[in-house]
């Protein structure tokens, strides 16, 4: 799911970089100083970012413009710096609901954040 660039602008303006992977997406982010909040450790909206479009991505693969119906996030650890990686993992879908794990995670190693999204959609993809 290909997005043009004038339909990610917000998550281009946050150095979120977006991967494919098969069955569905993951994000990344290489921490910088615009990302750190007033204390020097990574901002939770940038986490929260980065997990809503690894999940509503992951559920695009699967059915038609999905909406966040609830989210349910816990911010576990911190870093200043690093890569992050925010990857999505489907629990169930149905025909006009999903729900996906997505977990935050530093270098490779640290997890700093997890949580669920619940999306809705019309449609199923055909």
């Amino acid at each position: 799911m290909e997005q043009e660039a004038s339909k990610k602008q917000f998550i281009l303006h946050c150095g979120i970089e977006v991967v494919e992977e098969e069955g569905g997406y993951y994000t990344r982010v290489e921490i910088a100083p615009e990302h750190l909040n007033p204390y020097g450790i990574v901002h939770g909206g940038l986490m929260y970012t980065m997990a809503d479009t690894a999940t509503g991505l992951t559920a695009g693969k699967y059915i038609d413009v999905p909406v966040t119906l609830d989210s349910d996030f816990h911010f576990l650890s911190n870093v200043s710096s690093g890569v992050l990686t925010a990857k999505a993992e489907i629990i169930k879908g149905g025909k006009h609901v999903m729900w996906l794990r997505v977990r935050v995670v530093a270098d490779d190693k640290l997890v700093l954040a997890e949580g669920t999204f619940t999306y809705y959609s019309g449609k199923k993809k055909e």
